[in-house]
């Protein structure tokens, strides 16, 4: 099920310091929840901030968008991303800055492998075609703030570091459970607060909430959309581990023939995926 219980929710909210939406990010959802929502409108907010705006143009003429000419307007950028992409950005850069103080974690890798993750999920959508048909828009997002409650998590506790080594070595537990073990809690649970105090969709709160669960693909409750993202998010992730690490991530073998069977891969096919993909994303970003 969805919901946490109270208790959970209570210790959850007084044990963590959940991160204020910032007022940029309320102004561009206060827009973006208008019938009509005004582009121009979006760009003369985002402007106001040099730093954001420079994200903003960075993205825009990065290669997953592929554009033939690079674009140095803002307007445009706001037009060309879509207003989903850009409320999503807006809020990803926003929760970056906003996790600044003392962690046990490099904040940067965690962030550079968010941005990583969610483009590899926009890669893997244009080449499973009709396999997946969640909206773009939505993979980017899940891609990006999947594990947003890991920053929380490294700078409360002094030793996460030391237990998320421990979870690459396990194959056999999923990491929320390991967290539980050592805290009563874990990265999904403070990461579905921080994405529903930030009014990030209800379905997208729900599934970082959700996304360590082995058997969410039996489940009954998830919508179809959810498990597409799940499903895409798992190829992501271990695709992005063999890239960087040429092995498995931890819990692949706890979910690859769910994922596979969700998408209708078999093992030869999802292999030349796994080479497509990691090919393309040197190719891309070098990385």
């Amino acid at each position: 099920m969805f919901n946490l219980d109270n208790s959970t929710a209570e210790k959850l909210i007084n044990g963590f310091q959940i991160p204020v939406k910032p007022e940029v990010l309320a102004e561009v959802q206060e827009e973006q929840a208008k019938p009509y929502p005004s582009p121009n409108v979006i760009a003369k907010i985002i402007a106001k901030d040099v730093a954001l705006s420079a994200a903003v143009l960075k993205l825009v003429n990065s290669p997953i968008f592929g554009l033939t000419r690079r674009i140095t307007d803002i307007s445009q950028s706001v037009i060309l991303l879509g207003r989903n992409n850009v409320s999503n950005l807006v809020t990803f850069f926003e929760l970056k800055k906003s996790f600044h103080k003392k962690s046990s974690i490099s904040h940067e890798k965690y962030w550079d492998l968010a941005m990583e993750t969610a483009n590899v999920m926009m890669l893997l959508l244009e080449l499973l075609g009709t396999k997946i048909k969640c909206a773009k828009e939505d993979a980017y997002a899940f891609g990006l703030f999947r594990d947003c409650g890991i920053p929380s998590m490294a700078m409360k506790y002094s030793d996460y570091k030391t237990v998320l080594i421990e979870v690459n070595k396990q194959t056999e537990t999923v990491m929320t459970k390991i967290e539980d073990t050592y805290y009563q809690t874990n990265h999904a649970s403070v990461g579905y607060f921080v994405a529903r105090s930030w009014h990030l969709p209800k379905s997208l709160c729900e599934l970082i909430l959700r996304h360590h669960e082995p058997e969410f693909l039996l489940a009954s409750d998830p919508s179809t959309e959810q498990k597409d993202l799940y499903a895409l998010a798992k190829l992501a992730g271990n695709i992005l581990s063999q890239y960087h690490a040429m092995k498995d991530e931890a819990e692949w073998n706890l979910v690859k023939e769910s994922v596979l069977g969700h998408i209708g891969l078999g093992d030869i096919e999802y292999n030349d995926i796994r080479e497509d993909i990691k090919e393309t994303f040197m190719v891309k970003f070098g990385g």
